[in-house]
């Protein structure tokens, strides 16, 4: 959902990052994908089920986009997460397909609500730990290539 807000509020560095990976995808369909990412999002997220495979399908669609970006133009910033200057990595596009691969398991089953229905408490559990999850992704896919970069040219090799 993060990712598809930054893409409507700031679609120009999703569309430079999307003509870098080869795609001719106007200003106005960067926008309507971040509607798509949000829509699935929120649909993912409240009714579960079958709603889940469009969250999937965002994410194979995301881990393709990157793949390309990543074979064709390493250093063009990936523009996932908004107007970050973070260029996309392995890792980015394995967090995309990861993602894809749980939102296909979370079709299996039922509407997380329903889920909820036996207290709030596990519903703050759960929360929390997918607030955790996605701040970890956000930092593996922001912060972690400059701290690669930064390692490697601090590094002496012989």
């Amino acid at each position: 959902m993060i990712a598809g807000i930054g893409k409507i509020a700031r679609p120009a560095p999703a569309q430079v990052a999307a003509r870098a990976a080869g795609l001719r995808v106007p200003g106005l369909g960067i926008v309507a994908f971040g509607f798509v990412e949000v829509g699935a999002a929120v649909a993912g997220g409240l009714l579960g089920g079958p709603a889940a495979l469009a969250v999937a399908a965002c994410y194979v669609i995301l881990a393709a986009v990157a793949l390309a970006l990543l074979i064709r133009a390493p250093a063009t910033p990936c523009a996932c997460l908004g107007a970050s200057n973070a260029v996309v990595t392995r890792t980015h596009v394995a967090i995309n397909l990861g993602a894809a691969g749980f939102a296909m398991v979370a079709a299996t089953g039922g509407s997380p609500l329903a889920a909820l229905s036996d207290g709030w408490v596990p519903g703050v559990v759960i929360a929390v730990l997918v607030a955790c999850c996605v701040q970890l992704a956000m930092l593996a896919l922001e912060t972690l290539p400059e701290v690669t970069a930064a390692i490697r040219e601090g590094s002496t090799s012989p």
